[in-house]
């Protein structure tokens, strides 16, 4: 996930990296590593969502297409390798709940605790616990800190990411800022947040 100055600070930084010099190269590595089974993405603009997009066939070409040319606050990125649920369009992640709170986010994890329940009503564990905090309008911070996955999204309208024990780096140059499970090796100036580290709208928080 990044803002719009982060996707065009990252896209500077990846020319002088060999073997993933283009935003398109660097989405298909990430596929590659972390994917294969479908791909997403979620455009953000004053608080809202403008375009979602997502399935098994979607290819990283036309991502990063849409991530270099349209025009947005924050672009969210995610490529499935299935853990829980079918390999299918609908279980593609970023999900869009539109409960008593609005939630889209991407899921990286597996959180065997809520699969039975999850299975039970026809959805992945990813979308069981979006689902969940949405309609019983659950207090995010908290509510995120029981499970193990990372998570990042925007609720309410506003950006987040939480840390679970997956990899995950935060890089800032400028104003941009980029939260991804993987960064190339040749970049420099990369943070590694500690498990339950939250961020959300610009402040960190430490779950406690």
């Amino acid at each position: 996930m990044a803002n719009h100055e982060g996707v065009n600070e990252l896209r500077e930084t990846l020319k002088s990296i060999p073997g993933c010099s283009t935003i398109e190269e660097y989405l298909a590595a990430l596929e590659l590593r972390d994917g294969g089974h479908g791909n997403g993405y979620a455009t953000f603009r004053n608080g809202k969502l403008e375009k979602l997009e997502k399935g098994v066939d979607l290819g990283v070409s036309s991502i990063a297409h849409v991530m270099e040319s349209d025009v947005y606050d924050w672009f969210l990125f995610h490529t499935r390798e299935a853990s829980a649920g079918s390999i299918s369009d609908k279980n593609c992640h970023p999900y869009h709940i539109q409960g008593k709170k609005e939630i889209i986010a991407a899921v990286n994890g597996n959180e065997k605790e809520v699969s039975r329940l999850a299975g039970i009503k026809g959805v992945t564990d990813s979308a069981f616990i979006l689902e969940m905090i949405s309609e019983m309008e659950m207090p995010l911070f908290e509510s995120l800190q029981v499970f193990e996955s990372n998570f990042f999204g925007f609720y309410d309208g506003k950006p987040f990411v939480k840390k679970g024990n997956r990899d995950m780096l935060k890089w800032e140059k400028e104003k941009g800022i980029v939260f991804a499970s993987d960064l190339p090796f040749g970049m420099k100036d990369l943070y590694r947040p500690d498990e339950d580290y939250f961020w959300f709208d610009g402040l960190e928080k430490k779950l406690c």
